[in-house]
């Protein structure tokens, strides 16, 4: 079993709770990789798909692999489990949404190309276990479409009481939920 976390929009592998949960991984001999992928120049999902080909090229990425999404992260890897048909031991998603316009223009013009139109984004044919967490009070994404969209990858849905969007700002530096999460699966 390896860990391959995505963050989101403007974000980095060493904040939030991911590095906490990285240093839990290896303490379990656990394999995290939490790479950098190049936000505000580049986040289009078509530079952000040749990223993770590379990943899965070198075997980073496989059948034993539990890929872990944060916020636009999450409908990241969703798109490219669809689209790729590529099978994974397990997906989490972290506040993860689908065609949310905020109405920021830089902000949507960057996540605009993640997002998906199709009927289904069900992707348990190709995840053993998928689980989706939310807070209930999350100020950036509204909650009808966090629900919709854990719902919607079709495993567990978690909506977690005072999360937030689950990050730094929410008081997220660490996860539990996370971490059980991935042993788990």
């Amino acid at each position: 079993m390896n860990v391959f976390l995505v963050h989101g929009t403007m974000g980095k592998p060493f904040e939030n709770w991911f590095p906490w949960l990285e240093n839990r991984l290896a303490e379990k001999n656990i394999c995290c990789n939490i790479p950098t992928f190049p936000t505000p120049a580049h986040q289009n999902y078509a530079d952000w798909e040749k990223l993770m080909d590379f990943y899965c090229d070198l075997g980073v990425v496989n059948g034993e692999t539990i890929l872990i999404g944060h916020s636009c992260g999450a409908v990241f890897l969703v798109h490219y489990l669809l689209e790729h048909k590529i099978h994974v031991r397990g997906l989490i998603c972290v506040s993860g949404y689908n065609n949310f316009i905020s109405g920021f223009e830089m902000m949507d013009k960057l996540n605009e190309s993640f997002y998906m139109n199709a009927q289904s984004i069900d992707v348990t044919p190709y995840a053993d276990t998928v689980i989706g967490f939310y807070g209930d009070d999350d100020p950036n994404i509204p909650q009808r479409l966090l629900n919709d969209f854990a719902t919607s990858i079709g495993g567990e849905v978690n909506c977690v009481p005072n999360a937030g969007h689950f990050n730094a700002s929410a008081g997220y530096l660490s996860c539990p939920a996370v971490l059980d999460a991935v042993i788990r699966c």
